[in-house]
C-alpha cells in the first residue's frame, strides 16, 4: 500500500498523473503523517538543488514563479534550451506543481505563505503532548508556554518555549529544529531531549538523551552527546556541562513522576507549585538549609507532602491550595 501511495505521489509531482490520483494524494499529504513528511522531503530535495546552483537565487514568490516557468516552457519550446536551463526547469516544475497543490488542501504545504504563528499555554496543574506537522512529539509540563508556527520553514524549524518541554524530533538533517529560550538556542537536526528554562528560574538546562545537539548562548556554541547535561546561569552568564549517570531522570515529569536528587527546598517548592497548582508560604526561614531526594509515582499533593516530611523535619501545613512550611 504505501509503495503504492508513493508510485502515484511522484506520478503527481512529475505531471503524469489522473485527477483520480491527484485527488487521493492530495488527501494523503494533508491528512497523515507519512504523506506531510513525503512533502516536505519532496520540498526540502528541491530546496537543495536550488541552492547548490549559484544561478538560482533566493526562493521565489508565486508569481515570479510563474514567469519563470513561461520563461522556462517557451524555451523548451523553441528547441534552444541549455543544458542549465532544463536543470532549473527539473526543480522549478515540482514547486509549482507542489504550490498549485497547495489550493487542494487548504494550503497545507505552505511553502510560499506569509508565517502565522500559535501559541499554547499549559496552566499549572496540567500537562500535555504536541504533535507538528513533520511528526515531531512534544510533552509540555505545568506552567508552560510554547509559540510555533502554524507551518515550519522551507529551511528551519523553529519554536519557542518557556517552561518545561521534552522533544522527541523527527529527523530532518537539512531542516534543523530549533528551540528558542530566554537568549539561548537548541539546535538539533534528529534527536530527543529535555529543555528546562522557566522565566522564573536562574538557569537554564538542556539534557540529551539521544542523538546529537548544540545548545548556542550569545556567540558561543556547545555540542553535546548522549547522557551531557548543559546548564547556562541567566544570572552570571556562566555556562557548564555535565555527564549524567541516569539522564532520562530528568524528564520523568512527562511519565507523572515527581523526581527529586538532592534537591534544594526552594526548587521543591516550584516544582510542586506548578504541579499541583499550590501557593507555599514559608513561616520558617531555617526550613531552606534541607534539601531532599524522592523518586514517586506522582500521586495527590498531600501523600507527597507526607512522603516529603519523612525525610527532614519540616512540617507542612496545607489549607486548601496554600501550604504553610514551618519547623
Amino acid at each position: 500500500m504505501q509503495s503504492t501511495i508513493n508510485n502515484m505521489a511522484n506520478s503527481v509531482l512529475n505531471g503524469t498523473a489522473t485527477r483520480d490520483e491527484v485527488r487521493k494524494v492530495t488527501d494523503w499529504f494533508s491528512s497523515t503523517i507519512e504523506g506531510q513528511q513525503y512533502l516536505s522531503d519532496s520540498i526540502d530535495r528541491d530546496a537543495y538543488l536550488f541552492e547548490s546552483e549559484p544561478h538560482v537565487g533566493d526562493l521565489f514568490s508565486p508569481s515570479q514563479s510563474d514567469h519563470l516557468y513561461k520563461k522556462i516552457e517557451k524555451t523548451i519550446y523553441e528547441k534552444r534550451i541549455r543544458r542549465m536551463s532544463l536543470k532549473v526547469a527539473a526543480v522549478v516544475l515540482p514547486i509549482l506543481l507542489i504550490s498549485a497543490l497547495g489550493y487542494f488542501f487548504n494550503d497545507h504545504a505552505g511553502v510560499f505563505t506569509q508565517t502565522t504563528y500559535a501559541e499554547l499555554f499549559v496552566p499549572k496543574g496540567e500537562d500535555a503532548r504536541l504533535f507538528f506537522q513533520d511528526g515531531t512529539e512534544v510533552f509540555l509540563n505545568a506552567d508552560t508556554r510554547i509559540r510555533y508556527p502554524e507551518k515550519f520553514g522551507l529551511r528551519k524549524r523553529e519554536v519557542w518555549i518557556d517552561g518545561e518541554a521534552y522533544f522527541n524530533v523527527t529527523t530532518n538533517k537539512r531542516r534543523p529544529f530549533v528551540v528558542h529560550a530566554h537568549n539561548t538556542r537548541t539546535v538539533v537536526t534528529g534527536t530527543s531531549f529535555n529543555v528546562n528554562a522557566y522565566g522564573d528560574s536562574e538557569k537554564i538546562q538542556v539534557v540529551l538523551d539521544e542523538g546529537k545537539t548544540s545548545f548556542q548562548v550569545l556567540q558561543n556554541s556547545f555540542p553535546m552527546l548522549p547522557g551531557q547535561k548543559v546548564e547556562y546561569d541567566k544570572i552570571t552568564g556562566k555556562t557548564t556541562l555535565h555527564n549524567l549517570v541516569r539522564p532520562h531522570n530528568a524528564s520523568l515529569w512527562k511519565k507523572h513522576i515527581v523526581y527529586f536528587y538532592d534537591t534544594p527546598l526552594s526548587e521543591v517548592m516550584k516544582v510542586l507549585g506548578r504541579q499541583y497548582n499550590v501557593e507555599f508560604h514559608l513561616q520558617s526561614p531555617k526550613a531552606l538549609d534541607y534539601t531532599y531526594t524522592l523518586t514517586t509515582k506522582q500521586a495527590s499533593i498531600d501523600e507527597i507532602l507526607m512522603e516529603l516530611q519523612k525525610i527532614a523535619p519540616v512540617k507542612f501545613n496545607r489549607e486548601q491550595n496554600k501550604i504553610y512550611i514551618s519547623i
